[in-house]
């Protein structure tokens, strides 16, 4: 089957990245879901940005832990989008979309997962972190969400396979750049995580060779190309 097709931040090739206009363009151009990140601001709300101030997007600096909601909306991202929290992007995306949802630190998981319960979402939402911390702190307060692995290093992924039946993993979540590096080793992994039931997320994929190459091989795609990559997947696994 054709893997899913996932927004890298929303459209972030052509639209303000995680913004509520960059994820509903995702869809509208035939993404299955979209990818993004939070933060606990400094009032203790989630809010949705990647890194831990406004500078690179906005082009002033508010540092995210240390500003309230109403400080970071100062930030101006383009496209008349400012910062949105989580539960914003929860009721603004229409049911049956996937939402995968990066926690950058432990603070913010139990928001994550109290909205995710609040909105019904929980089986269409995805709590994904590099940080096995927050991975183990989601499981202890919910049995049920989903909850995948980030992965940035061999210690890493290996960590995943090991720990993935424990903690209840859904999801192992390798750079494609990394695949690309280790040729058959990266093969073998993905068959081996596949065997222990974890579905396969590839980010970031915005070659469309690379999205058919890696295709059969995982079970979904992230992209911040998402009508270029959509387009070169179309029609796989029909």
């Amino acid at each position: 089957m054709r893997p899913l097709l996932i927004g890298h931040r929303g459209y972030s090739a052509k639209y303000p990245e995680n913004t509520l206009l960059s994820f509903m363009a995702a869809l509208y151009y035939g993404a299955d879901g979209v990818e993004l990140d939070v933060w606990a601001a400094g009032d203790g709300r989630s809010v949705v940005i990647h890194d831990e101030d406004t500078e690179r997007v906005a082009g002033v600096r508010f540092p995210v832990k240390g500003s309230s909601v109403s400080e970071l909306r100062r930030a101006y991202l383009g496209m008349g989008q400012v910062v949105p929290t989580l539960d914003e992007v929860f009721r603004a995306l229409p049911a049956g979309k996937l939402l995968l949802v990066e926690a950058k630190d432990v603070d913010v998981v139990g928001e994550v997962v109290g909205l995710a319960v609040e909105h019904g979402r929980l089986d269409e939402t995805v709590l994904i972190s590099f940080i096995p911390e927050a991975l183990v702190r989601a499981r202890e307060l919910s049995s049920r969400l989903m909850i995948g692995l980030n992965v940035d290093s061999l210690e890493k992924a290996e960590w995943g396979l090991r720990r993935s039946g424990e903690i209840g993993l859904h999801t192992i979540n390798p750079p494609v750049e990394g695949l690309e590096a280790l040729g058959g080793k990266a093969l073998d992994y993905l068959e081996k995580a596949r065997r222990a039931g974890l579905k396969v997320y590839v980010w970031t994929v915005n070659d469309p060779q690379q999205a058919l190459r890696w295709a059969p091989h995982c079970d979904a795609i992230i992209t911040d190309e998402v009508e270029k990559v959509g387009r070169a997947l179309r029609g796989v696994g029909e």
